[in-house]
């Protein structure tokens, strides 16, 4: 696979848009769009910025090897669905990421949130009231 190719590989599997990699990347939209029609070669700064954003290494996105190195796109993807959250996440603003993470770890800490066979899963819910 081409270089190109990798980069819009990796930027698809993550659920991203040009613009949304291009912000987290610190870059305008048109130069993600040139790195991955070909048109520009990347510098070696933008090289690291992709690795370090898509935990691979330099030398998977170059060609040098075929082993992402590490944590790649190409040999963990999540499921869409998955990549569809991580999406929305990645489009938020800081305020909302941190409301987002105090909620989530608190289904975390929930009762309701444990794993349970399918015996379980049937069992409800009661919550009553007690008089003082």
């Amino acid at each position: 696979m081409k270089l190109q190719e990798k980069l819009k590989y990796l930027r698809t599997e993550s659920g991203l848009t040009q613009y949304q990699l291009a912000k987290k990347l610190g870059v305008g939209q048109t130069t993600v769009a040139a790195y991955e029609n070909g048109t520009h070669e990347p510098q070696l700064y933008s090289l690291i910025a992709y690795a370090d954003f898509f935990g691979c290494s330099l030398d998977y996105l170059t060609g040098r090897t075929e082993d992402a190195g590490m944590f790649c796109a190409e040999t963990y993807a999540p499921p869409k669905d998955e990549q569809k959250l991580i999406a929305a996440y990645r489009a938020l603003n800081d305020d909302l990421k941190k409301l987002l993470q105090d909620t989530a770890a608190a289904f975390g800490r929930s009762p309701l949130n444990k794993k349970s066979g399918a015996d379980e899963s049937s069992k409800e819910i009661r919550f009553e009231q007690q008089s003082i």
